[in-house]
């Protein structure tokens, strides 16, 4: 493709088709999940808490923004121009996502046992996936975005 042109020819729309119906199935039922594990996480803490409030509303907006920026960042970054946190510093952001997904998984389900771990785990991964592909999925260059890069030849001489 030349410099400038996005990939809107069938293979790029089909991509762009199956990444969407992907993030619109998966980001509703993750958030949704959040939101429903926090409620009933702050269930349980004492009456007169103000996290009982706060946890159903923050843990999918905390999810969601931070998982967007650090995806936003790694797919945008390039190692001669990185992009808010660069392709490094989205990292720190993801462990604290997952860490607070599985928190709110584990401590808001009824029996916190291996199912709950496992049961969080899946819609964990899958929520984060939708929301990580979803900047690639917004971009006009998706293929070229999502291809190999190549590197240059050598020019004869060049030592």
């Amino acid at each position: 493709m030349a410099k400038g042109e996005t990939s809107s020819g069938p293979i790029g729309w089909a991509m762009r088709v199956v990444l969407w119906l992907y993030a619109l199935v998966g980001v509703p039922l993750y958030l949704w999940f959040l939101q429903h594990m926090g409620g009933r996480w702050g269930q349980q803490l004492p009456a007169d808490d103000d996290l009982r409030f706060w946890l159903p509303i923050v843990v999918p907006l905390a999810a969601f923004s931070f998982t967007l920026m650090s995806s936003t960042s790694w797919w945008c970054s390039t190692e001669a121009r990185p992009f808010l946190l660069g392709r490094k510093g989205w990292r720190f952001m993801m462990v604290f996502v997952v860490t607070l997904s599985l928190m709110a998984g584990f401590f808001g389900s009824a029996n916190q046992d291996v199912v709950a771990v496992v049961l969080t785990m899946m819609v964990t991964t899958i929520g984060i996936a939708d929301l990580w592909i979803l900047p690639p999925a917004l971009l006009p260059q998706l293929l070229d975005t999502l291809r190999p890069k190549k590197v240059p030849a050598a020019r004869p001489g060049d030592a």
